[in-house]
């Protein structure tokens, strides 16, 4: 398994000038700047999901003032909000099962059911836990997500910089 990317200032790696300075530069904002605001637009995804619009509101809000997120990323965004939602419900559905099961002490057919429910909740939301995680990593809402974010911009600028004429070629 690689090992996880780290911010600059963790780093212990020995790094050129200019690797440093082109890391900085990267770490600083994630997304190079296309010279105006990233316009996100809820996808048709989300229609008539409060909580998934709830979640959409509150990720932007806490993102505000990164250059992390574009348009293009809209969709992606809003599969993760209703992913987010969707634990919620799992959530209140685990937590019906729980009642059931402590109502159904005396009848063991009831008992077999409720451990049922309990299990089948229990491993759509570790399923559901699994994706939203990787979702956030991808989308950059993570520290280690954000790091690797910028571990490619900056990679990005040195290849350029090393060649700056490399793609005329198609190669």
């Amino acid at each position: 398994m690689p090992t996880l990317p780290k911010a600059l200032e963790h780093m212990s790696k020995n790094l050129t000038a200019e690797e440093r300075q082109l890391r900085e530069q990267a770490e600083e904002g994630v997304i190079p700047d296309r010279g105006r605001e990233s316009h996100m637009e809820k996808p048709a995804i989300m229609t008539k999901n409060a909580a998934a619009g709830r979640y959409w509101r509150k990720v932007l809000e806490r993102m505000k003032g990164l250059a992390i997120l574009d348009d293009l990323d809209s969709d992606a965004l809003g599969v993760y909000c209703v992913m987010l939602a969707r634990y919620e419900t799992q959530c209140k559905m685990l937590s019906q099962a729980t009642q059931e099961l402590k109502k159904a002490k005396a009848d063991p057919e009831a008992v077999a059911d409720a451990v049922s429910k309990l299990d089948t909740v229990s491993g759509k939301m570790q399923s559901l836990e699994r994706n939203i995680l990787q979702y956030a990593e991808k989308l950059g809402l993570t520290p280690s997500g954000r790091v690797r974010l910028a571990q490619k911009r900056a990679q990005a600028a040195a290849e350029a910089r090393a060649d700056p004429d490399g793609d005329l070629f198609g190669d």
